[in-house]
C-alpha cells in the first residue's frame, strides 16, 4: 500500500503544517522551511514529467479593495484522467499580502518556476527563492495577511 497521499487532500495537508512545530509565524522568513516542509508529503500523481512543479511569484495586484503587492510560492500538481490526457491542475498557494507603498511598487513583478526536470535540486531552487532581493525586502515588512488557498486551472 502506498504512503502517498491523494491530490484532494493537498489543500488540508498544506494548512495542517501551520499547525505543526515548528510552528508557522506568518513572517516571509519563515516561508522556504513551510513549503519544504510541504515538499516532503507526496501525491498520488503519475511519475510523468512535468506534474508537480513550483511557482515563486511577486508584484503588485487589483483584486483587492486596497492596493495590495503579493508574494506566493506555489505547488502545482496535474490531474490525468483514466486515459492519461491532462484534466487539470491543482495549484495550492502560500500567499502574503503587503499593502503597497513606494518600495513595494518599484520592486516590480516576478515569475519563476521550479521542474525537477530542469536539473537543479528544489532545494537549491529554494534557497535561490530564499536569496531573492524582495526577501530582504519584505522582512522589514508586516503583512496584511497570510493565507493557504487552493486554485484549479
Amino acid at each position: 500500500m502506498s504512503n502517498k497521499q491523494q491530490v484532494e487532500a493537498a489543500l488540508d495537508l498544506a494548512r495542517g503544517l501551520l499547525d505543526e512545530p515548528p510552528l508557522f509565524t506568518s513572517q516571509v522568513s519563515d516561508l522556504i522551511g513551510l513549503v519544504r516542509r510541504y515538499s516532503a508529503i507526496e501525491f498520488d500523481i503519475p511519475g510523468l514529467p512535468d506534474v508537480d512543479e513550483y511557482l515563486f511569484q511577486y508584484g503588485k495586484v487589483s483584486w483587492f479593495s486596497e492596493p495590495t503587492f503579493v508574494l506566493s510560492l506555489v505547488r502545482q500538481l496535474e490531474v490525468i484522467d483514466s486515459s492519461g490526457e491532462h484534466e487539470y491542475y491543482v495549484q495550492i498557494q502560500f500567499e502574503f499580502g503587503y499593502p503597497l507603498d513606494n518600495e513595494l511598487e518599484s520592486a516590480g513583478s516576478h515569475t519563476e518556476w521550479w521542474f525537477p526536470e530542469d536539473g537543479i535540486s528544489l532545494d537549491a531552487w529554494l534557497e535561490s527563492v530564499n536569496r531573492a532581493s524582495i526577501m530582504n525586502i519584505l522582512t522589514q515588512k508586516t503583512p496584511r495577511e497570510f493565507e493557504v488557498w487552493q486554485d484549479q486551472t
